[in-house]
């Protein structure tokens, strides 16, 4: 692990039935030096989903542990991507023993796939309280941001696509995919896409979303110059 990470971890839970579009406030914490704030005492609050509802310090000291992990999925890729780092939300389904039924990337930056692969391994792997009344729904994330001492990428908005961008709009019929996805890919220069990552709409699309990211892979993108640019844009 490389000691130089820095973690930024916040639980964001949102009600399956009738939940707030806001997050809830920042509950922990963390980074790779060790040091951390307790998770939040028992308050009342918690997490409804369809059926059932599962207190937010639940999650929290649920996941809490699994940071090191988290941080594994990133540091493991950072030989091959550099400037690896971004933001991740996930969106649960628990079951009523607390196993996960299902877990996908509601949004996430991170812009790699390997990278995001093992966070919904490690995630999916995760073992909860029984949720109370039934099967429970949450969103839950966190951050990591590259090392201070590797210059950011390029950042570039969706219209920097340029010509490919009449490509791109083609990506979601050639792999029959409904919904939108939210795509985040680094550039190198010259053109090549050096990785690629990516949203779904719901837990059911992950060969649609694999489809996409594959043809994207393979794409020669704009030359963002002398280093890579980092772009986000959505297929619909």
């Amino acid at each position: 692990m490389k000691q130089y990470l820095r973690v930024a971890l916040c639980a964001l839970l949102l009600g399956a039935c009738g939940g707030s579009d806001e997050p809830a406030e920042e509950v922990q914490r963390t980074s790779t030096s060790g040091s951390e704030r307790r998770a939040p005492v028992d308050d009342g609050v918690a997490v409804t989903g369809l059926m059932g509802t599962i207190r937010q310090d639940e999650v929290v000291n649920a996941l809490s542990p699994r940071m090191p992990r988290f941080v594994r999925c990133f540091s493991q890729r950072m030989g091959d991507v550099e400037l690896l780092g971004g933001d991740i939300r996930l969106s649960f389904r628990i079951h009523t023993d607390g196993s996960v039924a299902w877990v996908y990337p509601l949004e996430t930056d991170i812009g790699d796939r390997d990278t995001e692969r093992c966070v919904l391994s490690v995630a999916s792997q995760t073992r909860f309280p029984r949720p109370r009344g039934g099967e429970a729904e949450f969103q839950w994330g966190f951050g990591l941001d590259p090392s201070e001492d590797i210059r950011p990428p390029l950042n570039w908005q969706a219209d920097a696509l340029g010509r490919r961008a009449d490509d791109v709009a083609t990506l979601g019929r050639s792999c029959r995919a409904s919904g939108t996805y939210v795509i985040t890919a680094y550039i190198n220069p010259g053109g090549e896409v050096l990785a690629a990552g990516g949203t779904m709409p719901d837990q059911d699309s992950e060969a649609a979303l694999d489809c996409i990211l594959d043809a994207v892979r393979g794409m020669e993108m704009p030359d963002p110059g002398s280093y890579p640019a980092k772009i986000t844009f959505q297929v619909r």
